[in-house]
């Protein structure tokens, strides 16, 4: 799940900066310090966004930089337990697909692809369905449900397992074919 949330802060502008426009100069501070990290219970900040940095600073004893008060929007993302997604395949191995879900990638283990019995094969980078003779490989737009979010270690990402093993979800050609 997306989500834009607003925030304040406090960032320190460097004497070499000052003269140029404050807003600039936050901006960049913000992004060193928090985009492409993830943050306890925000998720994966992705952007930040329409910084308003105050006129007024605070000096610091024995520091030559000023600490201006600042507020801004950052866009993260956060898997969240239940919530259907979209994505494309990007690797196919015996025990699972691997799906890009944009800023993160999850599992989705051979036993929840599908209800048939499912075969790999590693010639031809696929697994398919003996009875149904469905195919999935690489490239191959899926639909499925996060069934499990955990993270192993604090700033990696999170470990993503999904399920295709529910009504309208899977291969979306899957999909579209059981509509008919």
């Amino acid at each position: 799940m997306y989500k834009l949330i607003k925030a304040r802060s406090i960032v320190r502008i460097p004497p070499n900066e000052f003269g140029k426009p404050l807003n600039e100069i936050a901006l960049n501070e913000l992004r060193q310090q928090y985009q492409e990290k993830i943050l306890k219970d925000l998720g994966l900040v992705l952007a930040i966004l329409n910084v308003k940095t105050s006129e007024e600073g605070m000096l610091v004893f024995g520091d030559g930089a000023t600490y201006h008060e600042v507020e801004f929007d950052m866009i993260t993302y956060v898997p969240v337990v239940q919530e259907v997604v979209e994505g494309e395949v990007l690797q196919v191995d015996n025990y699972g697909v691997f799906v890009n879900l944009g800023p993160m990638d999850g599992l989705v283990h051979i036993s929840q692809i599908t209800d048939d019995t499912l075969k790999y094969d590693n010639v031809r980078g696929i697994i398919f369905g003996e009875k149904s003779k469905k195919v999935i490989q690489k490239g191959d737009k899926v639909r499925a449900r996060v069934i499990s979010v955990a993270s192993t270690v604090t700033g990696r990402l999170p470990r993503i397992a999904l399920t295709m093993r529910q009504p309208y979800l899977g291969k979306l050609e899957w999909i579209t074919q059981a509509k008919k």
